[in-house]
Order: structure tokens, then sequence, then C-alpha cells
């Protein structure tokens, strides 16, 4: 994942047209950077603002056991009397909780910040995170400083809570101010960035001990260790596409898998269907074309075949299916003359007889009569309210 860290210039967006940048790899490399207008920035997958030291007032304040997760209100509230403007006109990023139980705060002037962050989003980039320079600083040992020159003054960073940036103002005016930063937070180490060592031994004289040297610093590669953010609140990025959009990602592939490989099973059940139906569409063809002869036309194979097993029927000396003396013979004899018929006709294997009105028991009676002879018989009402027998051989 790369970063795109920009530092904040003063004037900007007012009076500076460009800010500023690094990008950064996923291990914190520096891989390249420069100075520009937003259209020249790089392309990468976060954002960082980064505050210049001497904007930020890290500070300490105690807070009702009640109070978990502090408002600006609440900050600002506990420390009207260290602020020197309205306290609403701040922004607040609290840090962790002291051994003596009070929250490390850090505190900048909202105004700035804001107009920064509304002009990155107008250019397309969202803040992940906006960081003060002096949190960039290494972490000191216990009760140690880490000192780093800046660009127009020192970076002290005295714990993972706290860090001053001391102008330059000459060697002995920056001994008074080290000597009194020294006398309320003496060091019980010193870890200086970059070859600055003598420079610093000699801005403490009174202070005893081989300083630890560390790689140099700049805001570019420094690594935000335990740093206050103000990207919080109306500031946060809100990126949940970003946080969500891998695990989604890679649920749709996977759901996307699944459908396309339940679509070729449906599709290759349906081919093997479609293959069965016309591989028994053929054996039947086969297996009725010595039965009907030759080549039937479609709708007209069931006729023929009615009429082949008739001849079968008749070669043993059994009644045809297709017969309607054979029908009228059967009906005829159970009736006798109590059927009085206006109409007959015959059409495909089925009479039918349009009658005068017989009585429901008798036309139970003859329907279980025929049944035992394999012939159904159907009754119907007409529209002018005769009754119609329809007889025909069952399967």
């Amino acid at each position: 994942m790369t970063t795109l860290r920009l530092y904040l210039r003063a004037g900007w967006p007012d009076s500076e047209p460009g800010l500023p940048w690094a990008l950064l790899g996923a291990r914190g490399e520096v891989s390249a950077q420069g100075d520009g207008a937003p259209a020249g920035w790089p392309r990468a997958d976060r954002c960082e603002l980064i505050l210049p030291a001497g904007r930020t007032l890290f500070t300490q304040a105690r807070l009702p056991d009640a109070v978990k997760q502090p408002t600006a209100a609440v900050l600002g509230f506990a420390l009207e009397e260290g602020l020197i403007n309205d306290p609403a006109a701040n922004l607040y990023a609290v840090g962790a909780v002291l051994p003596d139980g009070r929250r490390a705060v850090a505190v900048t002037e909202a105004f700035p910040v804001r107009r920064a962050v509304a002009m990155l989003k107008s250019a397309g980039r969202l803040c992940d995170r906006i960081l003060p320079e002096e949190s960039l600083l290494p972490l000191p040992a216990r009760d140690g400083w880490s000192v780093a020159r800046g660009a127009d003054g020192w970076l002290l960073r005295l714990s993972a809570a706290r860090a001053i940036r001391l102008p330059y103002c000459g060697e002995l005016a920056e001994q008074l101010l080290f000597a009194r930063l020294a006398a309320e937070w003496p060091p019980a180490s010193l870890s200086v960035c970059g070859a600055d060592a003598a420079l610093v031994g000699a801005r403490l004289p009174a202070w005893q001990g081989e300083p630890r040297q560390l790689a140099a610093h700049d805001w570019c590669s420094g690594q935000a260790q335990q740093a206050f953010d103000f990207a919080n609140g109306d500031l946060a990025a809100n990126r949940r596409w970003r946080d969500w959009g891998p695990a989604l990602r890679r649920s749709g592939l996977a759901l996307g898998g699944l459908l396309a490989a339940q679509l070729a099973l449906t599709l290759g059940q349906a081919g093997w269907y479609a293959w069965q139906k016309q591989s028994l569409s053929a054996d039947i063809r086969a297996a009725a074309k010595p039965w009907i002869g030759g080549q039937a036309m479609p709708g007209s194979s069931a006729l023929a075949m009615t009429r082949a097993v008739d001849k079968l029927r008749l070669s043993h000396g059994l009644p045809a299916r297709d017969d309607a003396l054979e029908l009228m013979g059967a009906l005829a004899a159970l009736s006798g003359r109590e059927l009085q018929t206006r109409s007959l006709s015959y059409d495909s294997g089925r009479l039918k007889l349009q009658v005068a009105e017989v009585p429901a028991d008798t036309l139970q009676r003859w329907r279980s009569q025929l049944a035992a002879q394999q012939i159904r018989l159907d009754v119907a009402t007409t529209q002018q309210g005769t009754k119609e027998l329809s007889l025909s051989r069952e399967p």
C-alpha cells in the first residue's frame, strides 16, 4: 500500500500553488518526492497531511473518569486556561492515558487544517491521517529525549506524549532554552538524529553522557509511532469502500465462480435432457415405423397406429378399437329400448350420442358395466339441455 505524504506549507492554498510531497512504499521507504501543484502529485492508496513543527501544542488534561471518549467541547473546557485562543477554534487529538491518570492531548488551530482538507478533497484526495511533524521523530527511550534539526528549529520529542520545537536563535539563547527544558524534564538519555551530536552536546553542557546516534530525520521518511492524528470526526476520510472493498471483491469473485459453475451445470443438465428426449423420440419412431408403415406426417401417427392395432386385433378375432359398431352394440346390449337417441356421430374411435333424459343411477350402472368391457362412458350436458353420451375404448 502506497502513501502520499504532503507537508502543509504556510499560505497554501491561497498564496502557495503547491506543496512538498513524498511517495512512501509499503514499508515506509521514500520512492519519490517533489514539490508542486496537486495535478502533479502521484497516485497513492493513502494520503497523509503533515503539520509543520511548532503549530501543535502537546499537553495533558485531567478528565472525569466517566468520560471515555472526550469530545472537542470537553477537551476545550479542560484546557481553556492554557490556551491563548478560543477553545472552539482548535482541533484536538487524544493520546494515551498517562501514569498519573491524565490524558495526553495535541491541539492545533482548526481553520488552516480545515481549509487544506477541503482543498485536498476538491482535488480528489482524502486525508487518512493528519499528523504533527514532531510525531514523526523516533520514540525516545524511557525518560529520554529524541532531538533532530528541523528546517527552522530544533525538534525535540520528550516522550510519546510530549514534543516541542525550539527556534534557531543563536548558540547562547539556545543553551538557555535547552537548559530550561532540561530543568523541567531532565533527560535520562539522549538520541540525536543525524550527525549533530556535537551541536546538541554544546547546548546541554550540564548533561553528562554519550548521546545515541540515530539516522538522519526528515518529515519524508519519519515513522509515525504513537502519533497524534487530527483526522477524526468530520475530518475523517471515511474510506469504507477501501476498507471493505478487498473482502467484498473476494466474496464477489467467489460468488461469481459459484454462479458460473451452477450455470454450467444447469446448461449441461439441460443439454443432457435434450439429448435424452431426442434419443427417446428416435427410438419411438423406429419402434412405431413397422406399425404405421412409411413416414407418418406430424399429427397423424396416432391415427395410423390405431388402425395398425385394429388390424392386429381383427386378425386375432378381437373387435377393432376403432369400430363404431362394436361400441354401439355394447351400449345397445345394456340399454335395450330404454335409450331414445336424437343424434349420433363417430370420429376417431369416439362415439357420441345425444339422448333423452336418462336417470343417474342408470348411467352409473351402464358406466360400471361398460368399464368391465374396457369401454369408457362419459356424460355431458349440452347447451340445449340434452344429455350427450361419449363412448371410447380405454387404453
